[in-house]
């Protein structure tokens, strides 16, 4: 701690203004998640289908994919939540304890190469981004893998930094390897990452005529390749073959040859879903090529890191090997945002005079960044609840009388099942809504079926809704007219709805 205290008052006044500055921004995003986190919110349907399967299942049994309820994830991340779960118990804060982690160390790495690879206002503009992106602090509290993949290309884009830094060894690329290795384990969208970075080693070595490291790093992919043929064969084949999953995505693959108006529409939706800004797709695309000419200009090396990341899984999508959509694209986010901040530079290098390029850069930040600092101040002071079932579950458990039956909405079981021990309701009988998407009529039907004679609860969560029909309003206006409703009970700010009705005797 010493060294580093001595090396920050080395440097001169602009350069501790910029540090602090960074630090703080750090210490902002790290709050931010920290927040969410930490605010206790339910599992949700999707979260709830993967806790119930490690919570129940052993280690073994998490490898035999897809697991009930067609779910699948990285073996390691699994292994992952299986072992925080025995350590603390099934709390939301052990499921969410991997998201988190990787979400703030997530944070540490793209700040230091923002600081590394560009200059001072495009790094600050690019953290910015990323401190305040609102889909890197959700994912950053959520029980899924997919904060994991940002963590994992993050992660093996810094050993690139860490390789060349410094005189190349045997030990660094052997660390290479094995840190590539169990990063393919960990997280799916991760060989993109290591493959591009691999690549430009390569490249790397080839230009500096380093024959020695060139065949080191050579062999050190080719057993990540083999790692990696292991971890498709065991972990993703299975999931590929999966009817449900394949079905689910078959909308989210690159059309061959691509188009421009596919690229419109996909460059679109991206910006909504995972990049949470607001600009049009025409703005977003020329900023990342000219944050790409730039980069490519003064660090070739790192650049052709992040190009061939892209590439890579756009490869992947058009072969219809990996969807191009929504939280699958996670880990582009920062990928993405170090070519704004790299954009941000260019404008401030090619125009000219200064003041017009002072004021077109921080016009361009302030418009970037007004949407997603609205929704981080927004989320800090109300974080997102979205399927909070735990107080219709306490109030159920305080209010259910033997005899009264309990009806779960189809989607509603996942969460009812994984919350149910906790409030000692797992041994109370229920009867499971059937799936009726596309045939609401046949729920009247179901419900005259169960001959209800007195008191009934029924449960709503994850409920399906179109423009034409919101099934939990058609299924309740039929009660309506059938029974008396005596309760409604819904926590402020969460979609879960708990009803009870008396029927007639």
């Amino acid at each position: 701690m010493l060294k580093y205290w001595h090396a920050f008052q080395e440097k001169d006044s602009k350069e501790k203004i910029f540090f602090l500055a960074s630090a703080a921004f750090v210490l902002l995003g790290l709050l931010l998640r920290a927040r969410h986190f930490l605010a206790g919110r339910s599992l949700w349907y999707d979260e709830a289908m993967l806790a119930l399967n490690v919570r129940d299942l052993s280690f073994g049994a998490l490898t035999q994919q897809p697991l009930p309820y067609e779910q699948g994830a990285p073996i390691g991340f699994l292994f992952f939540l299986k072992a925080t779960v025995l350590l603390f118990g099934d709390s939301e804060y052990s499921f969410r304890l991997f998201s988190f982690l990787a979400g703030s160390a997530a944070l540490l790495i793209f700040a230091f190469l923002a600081q590394k690879y560009l200059q001072k206002t495009g790094a600050f503009f690019a953290l910015a981004l990323f401190v305040f992106a609102p889909f890197a602090i959700y994912y950053s509290a959520e029980t899924k893998q997919y904060m994991g993949d940002l963590f994992a290309v993050l992660f093996v884009l810094w050993l690139y930094d860490w390789l060349l830094s410094a005189p190349y060894s045997r030990k660094k690329n052997a660390v290479f390897t094995l840190a590539s290795s169990l990063l393919l384990w960990i997280s799916h969208a991760s060989v993109f990452g290591v493959a591009a970075v691999g690549l430009s080693l390569l490249w790397h070595f080839y230009r500096q005529k380093e024959m020695r490291a060139f065949w080191e790093t050579f062999t050190g992919l080719v057993l990540a390749g083999v790692n990696a043929l292991q971890v498709y064969w065991i972990n993703i084949r299975p999931l590929a073959q999966n009817a449900f999953l394949a079905s689910f995505w078959e909308d989210a693959y690159m059309p061959l040859p691509p188009t421009f108006g596919w690229l419109l529409d996909m460059t679109n939706a991206l910006l909504q879903k995972p990049f949470g800004l607001k600009i049009p797709a025409a703005l977003a695309l020329g900023l990342g090529l000219v944050g790409a000419i730039w980069l490519w200009q003064r660090q070739k090396d790192f650049a052709l890191s992040i190009f061939l990341t892209i590439f890579l899984t756009l490869i992947a999508g058009a072969l219809q090997k990996y969807p191009l959509a929504e939280r699958m694209l996670l880990f582009w986010v920062p990928l993405i945002f170090l070519l704004f901040g790299a954009a941000l530079d260019a404008l401030l290098t090619w125009i000219k005079p200064r003041s017009l390029a002072l004021f077109i850069a921080i016009f361009l930040a302030a418009y970037l960044l007004s949407f997603p600092m609205q929704e981080a101040a927004s989320k800090f002071q109300k974080p997102l609840m979205r399927e909070h079932i735990r107080p219709a579950m306490q109030h159920l458990a305080e209010n259910y009388r033997e005899g009264d039956l309990l009806y779960l909405y189809y989607f509603s079981e996942p969460a009812y099942l994984f919350y149910a021990p906790k409030y000692g309701l797992d041994a109370i009988p229920f009867v499971l809504g059937e799936n009726r998407q596309g045939a609401p009529e046949l729920y009247k039907s179901d419900i005259d079926a169960l001959d209800i004679h007195g008191r009934a609860w029924f449960l709503f969560t994850h409920v399906y809704e179109v423009p034409e029909i919101n099934e939990e309003y058609y299924i309740r206006d039929y009660l309506k007219q059938i029974a008396e409703q005596k309760r409604n009970f819904r926590y402020p700010g969460s979609s879960v709805s708990l009803y009870l009705y008396i029927f007639p005797k």
